[in-house]
């Protein structure tokens, strides 16, 4: 006797017959939703256990499919509402009603496929992002705020940047926070000996209470102040006086003059004690929340490439404040006004590798982190990239703070992680000199043959001795090969360097017979 199957509700169909989502979503709604008891009826096609309801022993849920809606849910005790809700507590959500393109649109999503694809814009290319915050620390008087104004006057007047002479900075203004010293005194005599453009380059008042930037003129002014008692003194006593009327009879009435309706009536002023000078610790300059509104509000109007914070310890401490929350805003700030915001912040280790280790915890509270580290033995100061970490493609940058026969701070010729580890501690590793040398031989000679005169000035300036030198080039079994003038083969000339590929590549274009 055969067994006849269970009855086949309407609009049911097998998960072979759905989409392969939809397919794969029902079998996900069997495994959850049915108990897999013999005999419960959840084993009839379509029945399941619903979610939503306190007595979900008996299969009250109906699960049907069609091509126009897809999968669609009818309970006998609970509304649809109430069993998409708890399907998605339970991560069951349909993929019908998760997503709306519509719905999410109106409700201020934007879906990325609207969004153009673009590369990275960059102030400094590489280096300082736009529209992300960068923090620069350093020991006191190590050259950060030379940095930060170094940066500015390139960048007023579209300057090549640093370490790539092609690249050259965007010719756009530039804010300037400046919480600490005298802007006059301190800030502009610098700024000219760098050759800033300083009519693109503004001064942002942080401590006035009010500022014309803080107000919009296009604002329609407030008509009730005109009847605010608080604003306007010979309008105090208005309530207290009378409105003479007079009846049929001529008979004068006396009616309490009353304010109309639908005009606002303001609250009556908070009686305060005259405050002492000497106890009223309040802040005369705006809050927090005021500065960060009045910076975008700055940047915006003037159209600002740059906004420099110096520094971030000074704005916190203002505020009663913690580094890391203003921090935070200032990274909201450049992600809003789309301007490269570079903040200044403190490190309490002044050399190198113990800067590197201080600043870790700072990593997460900005887009890029540098710090300024003097690497010994010979205290030659570098600018240190910490986040993204410091590699081949992003090397530290050595630098000379300006003195009495420099106008501007001198950068150097960058130097890659092995060099700047092998500069720091020598005899820590004996084999980190010639590393640090081969590296250089590599990278120098990687495009072809190379004076060698020019490539002992390159490891001159990265520390690298001769005999280090020496070294290395045995390692990489450079060669050497001289090149004297046409004409005159015994005559001057001069000895070029070169790896092995490129001396074979070398010598088979000399060796080569003419083209005929």
């Amino acid at each position: 006797m055969t067994t006849q199957p269970a009855p086949v509700p309407e609009g049911y169909a097998t998960p072979d017959m759905l989409p392969p989502q939809d397919g794969a979503y029902v079998e996900r709604l069997k495994t959850a939703l049915r108990c897999g008891v013999p005999g419960c009826s959840c084993e009839n096609p379509g029945r399941f256990h619903c979610p939503s309801h306190d007595n979900p022993d008996v299969p009250t849920l109906s699960v049907t499919w069609n091509p126009k809606h897809g999968v669609s849910f009818e309970c006998t005790r609970c509304p649809f509402a109430k069993v998409l809700d708890a399907l998605a507590r339970r991560g069951l959500m349909p993929r019908t009603h998760l997503y709306s393109s519509s719905g999410a649109q109106e409700a201020g999503l934007q879906p990325l496929n609207l969004l153009i694809q673009q590369p990275t814009d960059w102030l400094w290319p590489n280096r300082i992002p736009l529209g992300k915050l960068t923090l620069i620390a350093g020991y006191p008087s190590s050259g950060k705020t030379s940095i930060a104004l170094d940066i500015a006057a390139r960048a007023s007047r579209g300057a090549a940047a640093p370490d790539q002479p092609d690249a050259l900075f965007p010719y756009a203004p530039v804010v300037l926070a400046l919480l600490n010293g005298n802007p006059k005194s301190d800030v502009l005599p610098v700024l000219r000996l760098f050759g800033a453009e300083l009519g693109r380059i503004y001064l942002a008042d942080l401590l006035s209470p009010t500022h014309p930037i803080d107000y919009y003129p296009d604002d329609p002014p407030n008509d009730d102040d005109e009847d605010d008692p608080r604003y306007d003194d010979d309008d105090r006593d208005d309530e207290d006086e009378e409105e003479y009327l007079f009846d049929n009879d001529g008979n004068e009435i006396r009616v309490p003059r009353r304010r109309p309706v639908g005009v606002r009536v303001p609250p009556p002023l908070p009686w305060k004690p005259p405050s002492d000078p000497a106890t009223d610790f309040t802040a005369p300059w705006p809050g927090l929340n005021k500065v960060m509104r009045r910076l975008a509000s700055l940047i915006e109007a003037g159209s600002a490439a740059l906004l420099i914070v110096d520094q971030v310890e000074d704005l916190a401490s203002m505020h009663r404040a913690q580094p890391a929350t203003v921090l935070g805003m200032l990274k909201a700030l450049a992600a809003r006004s789309g301007a490269a915001v570079v903040a200044l912040t403190h490190n309490p280790a002044p050399n190198y590798p113990r800067a590197v280790a201080a600043m870790q915890r700072r990593l997460a509270q900005a887009s890029v982190v540098f710090t300024t580290a003097v690497v010994e033995p010979g205290g030659r100061r570098f600018l240190i990239p910490l986040r993204p970490a410091m590699s081949d493609d992003a090397p530290a940058i050595p630098y000379v703070l300006p003195s009495t026969d420099a106008v501007a701070v001198a950068w150097r010729k960058p130097v890659f992680p092995a060099h700047i580890n092998a500069l720091a501690d020598p005899n820590r590793d004996q084999g980190a000199r010639t590393r640090a040398a081969r590296s250089l031989l590599m990278r120098a000679l990687a495009d072809g043959p190379r004076p060698a005169a020019q490539v002992e000035r390159e490891a001159a300036m990265l520390g690298i001795s001769r005999s280090t030198l020496v070294r290395a080039r045995v390692l990489c079994n450079v060669k050497a090969f001289r090149v004297s003038t046409p004409g005159v083969p015994s005559g001057p000339g001069a000895w070029y360097w070169s790896i092995p590929d490129t001396h074979a590549e070398h010598d088979a274009e000399h060796d080569a017979p003419p083209n005929l």
